[in-house]
């Protein structure tokens, strides 16, 4: 008997290395980690440039990441523990905003999540789960991955941009915060504004305490005009990795006397305690999310 239970209790062992044997996977590059091969080239790269495109704009961190299944890393929890886990060991977003978006899609589990940094507030939670049952389910209840990651995505954009304004909202059927419940008038607005007031809030601290950001390069004076019409871009070129250097365009331009200056920037390589937080053009900043977001199931 004493023979027989060493025995099982060696076999239950070997049963439980593969589940604990692959840890958290590491991101492909800051915007698209497609392990489970839904996304075809053309998809992949359009999805990549209008990521590109809001980070550039915003400074607003957000990737998308497909896996056959969430337990193929060893997890047993929910689709939100595992999303929360991949989120916070990536740091997704600025540090200090902590307003990254993670996109988690598991074909197998045949789940998803949108996973928001800590900063945003429950109404974004309430978005989050309209883009999803509108925009990201549809496509994939008829195996449509590719159509519906991208449609998803381009609406996660449109609702963080800060120009989303409340009539797109009431069309688009996101009534929730409108009724008598949520109060109305001036005080709903400023509630729903209150995550861009903090952005506001923070971006002013920083300028006062002299470390200006490239976001907010249009205060600064143009070199060849001196005035405040500076514009700045910035496209990757080559991501870093762990074992080589990136780079990164900056384009910087003033709209009145059409100054023109092209630099190619060196992204550092990444750092292989930090999962590839190390922030510059190629990584994540550093951000966390205290499980804020919405799930979805087809």
């Amino acid at each position: 008997m004493k023979r027989f239970l060493s025995v099982l209790f060696f076999v239950i062992t070997l049963i439980g290395i593969p589940a604990s044997a692959q840890e958290i996977p590491e991101p492909v590059n800051a915007f698209v980690s497609d392990y489970a091969n839904l996304l075809d080239p053309e998809t992949e790269a359009r999805i990549t440039q209008q990521i590109q495109q809001i980070r550039n704009d915003l400074d607003l961190e957000l990737t998308v990441v497909t896996v056959e299944s969430r337990h193929d890393y060893g997890n047993v929890g929910s689709i939100e523990e595992f999303a929360t886990t991949l989120f916070n060991t990536w740091g997704v977003g600025n540090a200090t905003r902590n307003d990254g978006v993670l996109v988690l899609v598991a074909r197998s589990d045949r789940e998803m999540r949108i996973e928001l940094g800590s900063s945003y507030g429950p109404i974004y939670d309430d978005r989050m789960k309209l883009v999803i049952d509108n925009h990201f389910i549809p496509y994939f209840r008829g195996n449509e991955y590719a159509r519906g990651i991208e449609s998803g995505v381009l609406e996660i954009i449109k609702r963080l941009r800060p120009a989303y304004n409340a009539d797109q909202l009431r069309e688009e059927g996101d009534i929730s915060r409108f009724n008598d419940t949520e109060g109305s008038g001036l005080w709903a607005w400023i509630k729903d504004k209150f995550p861009l007031f903090i952005f506001l809030g923070i971006g002013a601290f920083i300028l006062f305490e002299g470390k200006l950001r490239e976001a907010l390069v249009g205060m600064q004076k143009c070199p060849n005009c001196g005035l405040r019409q500076l514009s700045r871009e910035r496209t990757v070129l080559e991501s870093a990795t762990r074992s080589s250097s990136g780079s990164e365009r900056v384009l910087t331009e003033c709209s009145s006397c059409h100054y023109h200056a092209e630099e190619i920037r060196i992204i550092p390589e990444r750092s292989s305690s930090n999962s590839f937080s190390s922030g510059g053009g190629g990584g994540f900043g550093g951000g966390s999310s205290s499980g804020g977001g919405a799930s979805g199931r087809w």
